[in-house]
């Protein structure tokens, strides 16, 4: 089942308007056990989601919950009530986001007695269109990676209209601030994103990857807000050493389709619930935004 391309504000509206409504649609015959499962998992994987991440990537989060919700309720909707398949959906994110392929992950109910095997067993890149915002002034590439995660300055850097040391300076970035990397072009430059929206380009050799910090680890920003190019005011932007003068981010941006290298995974389900045993494999690959979409 493909679920791409719709919104978590969507998803969870559905799922709210059919499942407050089924009281009086006990008759129809579309509304039975598995498909309110369905809707109800939309709305309980949107509220789960919503705990991962900070910033932008709380919106993408709540995307992945939402579609991991929606697929895990319509699959195994019969056998799991509602905190069960939140509680799975949330571990089906931390599965895709920090396991190793062949590295399971164990979850057990703590009030039905469910249980789940989740093992990634397949990483691989796929070329996928995949839709990528950007400022009216930079221009766009033919194709590119997707990366998604959080990037540091090493030095003081321009940020550039394109991915060209003769491009036009679009803006600059101070040592040691932070930023998400929304992917790779072919030519080796970063494509800086602030909120979602691609604002420029800075040549990779003067940025780095941030560490992702796991599960285990104490929560905390990847960053100060105050040097995050994400949750900095553009009003004390400058103080702080941002050069946004020249990105137009008043703007309405620009989305068109881009081909991108995309990590796509495999994972497979071994779920144990009410006396009955489920075996999947379901598919996820990552959006442009970094929510992981299930295909």
């Amino acid at each position: 089942m493909n679920f791409k391309k719709k919104s978590s504000s969507l998803l969870l509206a559905s799922a709210i308007a059919f499942s407050s409504g089924c009281a009086n649609m006990s008759d129809n015959q579309w509304m039975n056990k598995e498909n309110i499962g369905t809707l109800v998992g939309v709305a309980a994987g949107v509220l789960v989601g919503s705990q991962i991440g900070d910033g932008r990537g709380r919106t993408a989060a709540m995307i992945a919950g939402a579609l991991a919700g929606g697929y895990l309720g319509k699959t195994i909707g019969a056998n799991l009530d509602e905190r069960d398949r939140q509680a799975l959906a949330l571990q089906t994110q931390q599965a895709l986001q920090y396991s190793q392929d062949g590295q399971s992950s164990q979850w057990t109910s703590e009030h039905s007695g469910a249980s789940a095997t989740i093992t990634p067993v397949k990483t691989e890149s796929e070329a996928r269109p995949v839709a990528v915002k950007r400022t009216p002034k930079v221009q766009p590439v033919a194709n590119m990676t997707l990366l998604n995660k959080p990037y540091r300055a090493i030095k003081s850097a321009n940020v550039r209209n394109a991915p060209d040391l003769n491009a036009a300076k679009v803006g600059g970035l101070p040592a040691d601030s932070t930023f998400t990397a929304v992917g790779r072009t072919d030519n080796n430059w970063i494509m800086v994103g602030r909120r979602g929206v691609t604002i420029g380009y800075v040549y990779a050799p003067l940025v780095e990857a941030v560490k992702p910090a796991t599960p285990s680890s104490a929560p905390r920003a990847v960053a100060d807000s105050a040097t995050d190019l994400d949750s900095i005011e553009l009003a004390s932007a400058k103080s702080q050493g941002f050069d946004l003068d020249a990105v137009d981010l008043a703007a309405a941006p620009v989305e068109q389709p881009v081909t991108a290298q995309t990590t796509c995974r495999t994972l497979n389900y071994d779920v144990n619930a009410k006396g009955s045993n489920q075996q999947q494999t379901v598919k996820a690959c990552q959006a442009a935004d970094g929510a992981w979409e299930l295909i």
